[in-house]
């Protein structure tokens, strides 16, 4: 294995023998290893001829001839390819050096080569698995194996020890922010496991009305002068259990004065409730140390909320207004292409039965403007058919409101009628008709391609749901089938 990844280097080696003489043009100064490298890469270019074995050796001179603009395009050509090799060759001696490394500190690196044996991890680190080669005196394989080494268990007299040094950091930890358990009036801190010690430690409390199995304190009932609580940490290691037994005097803690009133008020509402107990309704108390109240329900102001929304949609509606705009300015122009061989055509027609082109844009105009007055859906091009009838009537140029027709379009296909129509306007209705059967044919041929491409974007839309439906289907085939065994 190691013969393989030592295989380029060797062959580089051969490579840099034979291209010491190779001489690199005068403008590339790379020095040091680089060079040979380059050395190397030119010698190979030379005996493989790399730009040529390639279809892509003439878009590569083309590139290099738009993009560095120079005279001598083969030199640049000689520098490019010099340079992919230099990094190829590079690469595969880098990688062959690493997996070296790799391998044999794979195959004689691990401490299991040196010793022959395996570190359990200390407590609270885990356990792990090992894959292991058995390999005989030959360096054959002999066989593998897979162990799981769990992590060092302490003997009895360490766990003793350990429990001695627990003890007051268990007292110091449940105590939590209290200054003594004499006097506790925050939540206690019932750990189940002490951090660097190996204990899973349960508790046991004797009045569990008062403080809560983690610790925490039910102010509502501990009385006004306090009370005491026993507590019991029991703590399990390997099978062994040590107790600690430790007493505390839970008191009310001190309340700020608004948190005084707020218990007050509550203990007036508790008493109004089991007072009126067999009643319909509930008095609520009418007064609060001689001051008169009034009550109402705390309702959640989500004011704020609506106001933050209702901008955010005001500015979302904004920029969404610019994207309707260009949506439209997008069907405007799809309407339009589609209508263009349907225009061409009736040109076509109109101009075969002897009628003058002006003649044609003021009939489509005015069949345009009863159709809409009937109810007609509105089409673009016809529109701008209108706009060019008010122009011929206001006295513009024939020539001129054809060109402006095209322009007012935006599309190739009507600026090239709008000029087909202007520059044959003296040449008679012969010949224009010959040019507008030709532009016919191209407008239906270029139509097909446009109905073609929007197919195949529809079935590529198609996929994703087809895809969702068939996991579908599988999932109500397979379910069924799996709940069966």
């Amino acid at each position: 294995m190691l013969f393989l990844y030592l295989i380029f280097p060797l062959g580089i080696f051969v490579l840099w023998i034979f291209s010491r003489k190779t001489e690199l043009p005068f403008d590339m100064e790379e020095t040091g290893i680089s060079r040979e490298f380059l050395k190397i890469s030119l010698f190979v270019f030379k005996k493989l001829s790399i730009n040529d074995r390639f279809s892509s050796g003439e878009k590569v001179r083309s590139y290099l001839r738009t993009l560095g603009n120079r005279k001598n395009v083969e030199k640049a050509e000689t520098e490019y390819y010099i340079r992919k090799i230099s990094i190829v060759l590079i690469m595969a001696v880098a990688g062959s050096f690493l997996s070296s490394l790799m391998y044999l500190s794979t195959v004689m690196g691990t401490d299991v080569y040196k010793t022959q044996e395996l570190k359990r991890n200390d407590y609270g680190d885990g356990e792990y698995t090992k894959e292991l080669i058995a390999g005989d005196d030959e360096g054959k394989t002999v066989g593998e194996a897979t162990i799981l080494v769990g992590e060092r268990l302490y003997t009895d007299s360490e766990a003793n020890e350990m429990f001695e040094k627990a003890k007051e950091v268990l007292l110091q930890t449940a105590l939590g922010d209290n200054e003594s358990f004499d006097h506790v009036t925050k939540n206690l801190n019932l750990v189940e496991k002490l951090e660097g010690y190996p204990f899973l430690i349960n508790w046991h409390i004797d009045d569990y009305e008062v403080i809560h199995y983690d610790g925490r304190l039910e102010e509502e009932n501990i009385p006004e002068g306090g009370t005491i609580v026993n507590l019991t940490a029991e703590c399990k290691y390997n099978g062994k259990v040590w107790v600690q037994q430790l007493s505390a005097r839970l008191f009310k803690r001190d309340m700020t004065p608004k948190e005084k009133i707020d218990s007050e008020l509550k203990d007036l509402l508790k008493k109004a409730e089991e007072k009126s107990v067999n009643d319909e309704c509930v008095a609520l108390p009418e007064s609060y140390n001689d001051i008169s109240i009034t009550w109402k329900e705390k309702v959640e102001d989500n004011s704020l909320v609506i106001l933050v929304i209702t901008l955010i949609g005001g500015a979302a509606s904004y920029v969404l207004k610019d994207k309707e705009l260009k949506k439209g300015i997008e069907n405007r122009a799809d309407q339009m292409l589609n209508d263009y061989p349907q225009l061409v055509s009736q040109l076509v027609l109109y101009l075969g039965a002897g009628m003058t082109m002006r003649n044609i844009f003021e009939k489509l105009a005015h069949d345009y403007l009863r159709k809409t007055k009937n109810g007609g859906k509105k089409q673009y091009v016809y529109e701008e058919i209108v706009v060019a009838v008010r122009e011929l009537s206001s006295g513009v140029s024939e020539a001129v409101v054809y060109e402006n027709f095209g322009l007012r379009c935006q599309s190739r296909q009507y600026t090239r009628l709008g000029t087909l129509l202007s520059q044959n306007l003296r040449k008679g209705n012969s010949e224009m008709l010959t040019m507008l059967q030709e532009e016919s044919q191209k407008a239906f041929e270029e139509k097909m391609d446009r109905v073609r491409k929007l197919g195949e974007e529809a079935g590529t839309k198609l996929l994703l749901p087809m895809i969702m439906m068939l996991v579908i289907v599988m999932v109500i085939i397979m379910i069924p089938a799996y709940l069966s065994f």
